[in-house]
């Protein structure tokens, strides 16, 4: 294409030094096949992990979910597994589950490939996109040589595969490969001078590909921010210039297509296509004030600005630009910083996710280096040479800026887009490390203009033909390497995963272990369709995946955050401060995975559970070790005191030792360590006994997890363990597999079964005193004959009110009495106090101890709809307002006389020694508070499996925060409100077994 900036060049230049025909051919028609066996490469590279039967990314097992549901739904509505009992408004980047479905829907049709085949052939699918997507935003940013090595860097490059190999769909690869996609259709529409075919299709592919880029992912924001980062700064430096014609051409032509892709990303926010609805309209607001700034700066002579110089021009710019800003503040305040607050550690939840940690250098010698060096789990060495190439790209971008000046070129955006890219990634990578494979592409694109710029220069020498032919020829030779090392190393790698995976769990390769999947599918089988499994976050999208389990969790990867406090202080906690109603989530089972010999599992996750349980401050957090695995070989014990061996001759001496293996209890004199050391007796394929130590900071050793987990029955209060595990009963053990198969047993998994209410001690009245006959460790049986007896309920969580104890006899299976032994029973599960019974007990095979109270019941299995809308239904509706209520509600068995009601939930924080989160002695104590409920309506039965219910309701207007307001007075600046919830709950009378024996 000829353009005005061009023949001026030539002019200016002269005649360009020639090349040979075979040259051009190879470069303009080589590259470009070459180009499609580095795409073809990078999928073999990426695909290699596609013979698993599970997923490597736990986020990937959601995804997998809901791209089924778009496959039928195109848009998915509802997600019922996540934050039972009502699910979840499926929200966010919904665009990427549409585009696999459609993909899906293609491959199907082509191929006959299954659900399953495709998504798993999705990714690498993607990675290979990018390649080519790569290499034509280079082609038009610098030269065909630039695109060449900008793909033969995406084919291999580590960096730029985490997101793109089989078995990790996030939103990250998709959002490139639109992105980049978008990108070049713009520069397609940008280069053509006058309208024809090309420019047609360059604006119409662009308008395409934009709601699809910001659709796709969470953090899309970061595409609409370089794209308006170019509207505003372009239109300037033409000003500044005096190039008014450039100016107005550019202003007409960018703003024009800018303007209508921020309008149809808002139309797909409507259809709920695009998740980034609130960053849309500011993008709005903003285009409109680039808008006027423009007009300002064509039109503003007409109305008496003075722009007959450099200082006034900018003056002008500079002028409107601060009161633009200062009215956009005015409008957002401080939300105008937030849109990237979920990218920061800016809670103390956001603080223990290890992917939003802060940039080191080490990070980026690990994802911009060839190929680095491990040692440990960290990285010793590498060449960083992606991310040094790019600083020469950025360079390089800066002085074609400096030319573009000099020759009054109109083609300076082709300097700023990539920068902007550039610069926005490399923020958001300064912010959180999980931004690293973003990066990767723009640290790539612009070390590829480094390189194209090296084969430029070989070009316009003025050498002969075959001289420069040999150059060039030098370079590739000099240069292939790197692709090759990189596609080499990422390949060794994809194997090398596959291979310890494997190992993990052969029967189910991925990143499952063994134990996990096991348990799981016990779960499947042995439990009601509408269970709820409470774990720590991490394992929720294994929990609710139909390629396990397919179970309801507590909290996941990505919803329930609020829970997550709840659930911490549970686990790091003991005794009735550690007790949370779980019942309120309807959780029917625990799991635990606390094992020293698999790196996934809460053995090294721990002080972020503590930190949000509030059991350590942050200076535990980040200075102490939760747990140790100590062999049995380094326990040594002299003159009655334990001593750990940590090797190079250093001991430490734990505050106390629990050996379970032979029955002693050990307690250090004068200073010692502030763990606990536990023996736990795990056992050999032939029944001998294999002792584990396991070191325990001291602030969490008897916290009720530790004790599940490890199955301790050790309590430091009497009765606390009898109390944990008479509510927890251990119903499955998954072990794991690596270990077992060379003939330990270890533990690994442990899934119990939670009731609120259970007994944990019963007494009998003889001659006069209370004797104990039962409790939950030891055992007993039920006397028979007339009999007084005391039962120690304990109440996990919650009170006891007005609740019903019933009695019963069978032989076999056959009732033989059922009586009523209790009315009006309540029980303060802070301070619980035994139930006085009389009873005569018959001789039969099994008893059984009832109670009757009520407590919530079904779970929601569709979509929330008020006054036809579709709601969240964890904000049903507002307080204030009112409505017409419409859902499906599921229950596991007929129920009459069924209350459904809106319940109010605050989940917060008190911070006693304030909320400065990076205070070494900052703690937090979580609370989740009923507020209280709305009565929707009763309903006389209900039938088991789904129902439609409708009603109506209405929220005072105060209801949630005139409680907010009661807190903030009792706790002043220290209460931090995590989150409010108004929920649809059903209500009756629930059946709960107490005790069950003989």
């Amino acid at each position: 294409m000829k353009t005005d900036v061009k023949e001026k060049r030539k002019k200016k230049l002269g005649r360009k030094p020639e090349l040979s025909r075979f040259y051009i051919l190879f470069r303009d028609y080589g590259l470009p096949l070459i180009v499609l066996l580095f795409a073809y490469i990078g999928y073999k590279i990426r695909a290699v992990t596609s013979s698993y039967k599970t997923f490597l990314d736990p986020d990937t097992f959601f995804h997998f979910e809901m791209y089924k549901l778009a496959i039928h739904d195109w848009i998915p509505k509802y997600y019922a597994y996540a934050e039972p009992p009502m699910g979840i408004k499926a929200t966010g980047y919904l665009a990427l589950y549409t585009m696999q479905a459609i993909f899906y829907k293609i491959t199907h049709a082509l191929f006959g490939w299954s659900e399953l085949q495709a998504f798993k052939v999705w990714p690498p699918f993607v990675g290979a996109m990018i390649v080519i997507a790569v290499f034509l935003v280079g082609r038009k940013l610098h030269s065909n040589w630039a695109g060449f090595w900008g793909a033969g860097l995406m084919m291999g490059f580590y960096g730029a595969i985490t997101k793109t190999y089989s078995g990790n769909n996030r939103g990250e690869g998709p959002f490139m490969m639109f992105f980049l996609f978008a990108f070049y259709f713009l520069l397609v529409y940008l280069d053509e001078k006058e309208w024809n075919w090309k420019k047609i299709a360059g604006a119409v592919a662009f308008l395409i590909l934009s709601p699809i880029y910001m659709g796709v992912w969470a953090g899309s924001p970061l595409g609409v921010m370089v794209l308006l980062a170019t509207g505003a700064i372009v239109p300037v430096v033409f000003f500044a210039l005096g190039k008014i014609r450039e100016l107005k051409r550019f202003v007409l032509e960018y703003y024009f297509l800018l303007g209508l892709s921020i309008i149809l990303g808002l139309v797909g926010a409507y259809l709920r296509f695009v998740g980034i609805k609130s960053f849309l309209v500011f993008s709005l607001q903003v285009f409109i004030a680039m808008v006027a700034l423009a007009l300002i700066m064509l039109y503003g002579e007409r109305i008496g600005l003075n722009y007959s110089d450099l200082v006034h021009r900018l003056g002008t710019v500079i002028g409107v630009s601060i009161a633009g800003f200062l009215a956009i503040y005015a409008y957002f305040g401080r939300d105008l910083f937030n849109f990237l607050k979920a990218a920061t550690r800016s809670t103390p939840l956001y603080q223990t996710v290890a992917e939003l940690q802060g940039l080191s250098w080490s990070q980026v010698i690990k994802t911009f280096s060839l190929k680095p060096v491990y040692q440990n789990g960290a990285v010793v060495k590498g060449d960083s040479i992606i991310f040094l190439l790019s600083v020469g790209g950025f360079l390089v971008l800066l002085w074609r800026f400096y030319r573009h000046i000099k020759e009054g070129s109109y083609e300076i955006y082709k300097d700023f887009m990539p920068i902007f890219y550039y610069l926005g990634v490399l923020y958001l990578f300064q912010q959180a490390i999980r931004f690293s494979f973003q990066a990767s592409g723009a640290v790539i694109l612009l070390a590829s203009i480094a390189l194209g710029e090296a084969f430029l220069f070989v070009e316009s020498m003025k050498d002969t033909t075959t001289t420069k032919a040999l150059y060039a020829l030098f370079l590739v030779l000099i240069l292939f390497p790197m692709p090759y090392i990189s596609a080499s190393y990422s390949y060794t790698n994809q194997k090398t995963m596959m291979r310890s995976y494997e190992m993990i769990n052969p029967k189910m390769p991925g990143s499952v272990p063994e134990a996990w999947t096991d348990a799981l599918f016990w779960l499947k089988n042995h439990s009601s369709p509408y269970s709820t499994v409470l774990s720590w976050w991490d394992y929720g999208y294994w929990e609710e995946s139909s390629l396990l389990s397919h179970r309801r969790a507590v909290t996941d990867g990505g919803h329930g955050y609020d829970r997550r406090y709840i659930v911490a202080k549970f686990f790091s906690g003991f005794d009735t401060k550690a007790e949370v109603d779980l019942e309120a989530w309807e959780d029917k089972y625990v799991i635990t995975f606390l094992d020293p010999f698999d790196g996934q599992s809460d053995f090294g996750k721990f002080g972020a559970i503590a930190y949000l349980g509030g059991a350590i401050n942050h200076y535990d957090y980040t200075h102490m070790a939760m747990f140790g695995y100590i062999p049995a070989q380094s326990i040594l014990i002299r003159n009655n005191t334990v001593y750990v061996n940590l090797g190079n001759n250093q001991y430490i001496k734990p505050k106390m030792t629990v050996d379970l293996v032979n029955g002693h209890f050990y307690k250090a004199n004068g200073s010692a360590s502030p763990y606990v050391l536990y023996v736990v007796p795990y056992r050999t394929s032939n029944n001998q006994v294999y002792p584990v130590g396991i070191l325990a900071y001291e602030k969490i050793a008897f916290s009720d997890y530790v004790r599940l987990a490890l199955h301790l029955p050790y309590s430091i209060n009497e009765w606390d363990a009898q109390k944990l595990f008479a509510n927890f009963k251990l119903v499955y053990t998954g072990y794991n597999g690596y270990l077992k198969k060379q003939g330990i047993y270890d533990p690994s998994v442990r899934v119990y079964e939670f009731t609120p209410f259970a007994i944990y001690r019963m007494d009998f009245f003889q001659n006069g005193t209370w004797k104990p006959f039962y409790s939950t460790m030891a055992g007993g049986k039920l006397p028979i004959g007339n009999q007084t007896l005391r039962l120690w309920i304990s109440a996990f969580g919650r009170d006891v009110k007005n609740g019903t104890i019933i009695f019963e006899a069978y032989n076999g299976t056959k009732l033989i009495e059922r009586k009523i032994v209790a009315k009006n029973v309540y029980i303060n599960h802070l301070n619980e106090t035994p139930v006085e019974i009389h009873l005569y007990v018959p001789n039969a095979t099994k008893y059984r101890f009832l109670l009757i109270q009520k407590g919530p019941v079904g779970v929601t299995n569709g979509p929330v709809y008020v006054d036809g809308k579709l709601v969240s239904p964890s904000w049903v509706i507002a307080p204030g307002q009112s409505g017409t209520i419409k859902l499906t509600e599921a229950f596991d068995k007929e129920y009459t006389n069924v209350k459904f009601t809106l319940r109010g939930v605050v989940y917060y924080y008190v911070a006693p020694n304030g909320t400065d989160i990076y205070k070494p002695n900052f703690y937090l104590e979580p609370h989740m508070d009923i507020v209280g409920y709305i009565t929707v309506k009763t309903l006389p039965s209900v039938k088991k499996g789904d129902n439609v219910i409708t009603g109506q309701a209405s929220v005072p207007a105060g209801f949630i925060d005139s409680y907010i307001n009661e807190l903030k007075k009792k706790y002043g600046d220290k209460v931090v409100i995590v989150s409010k919830r108004i929920e649809p709950i059903f209500i009756t009378e629930k059946t709960y077994v107490l005790w069950e024996g003989s």
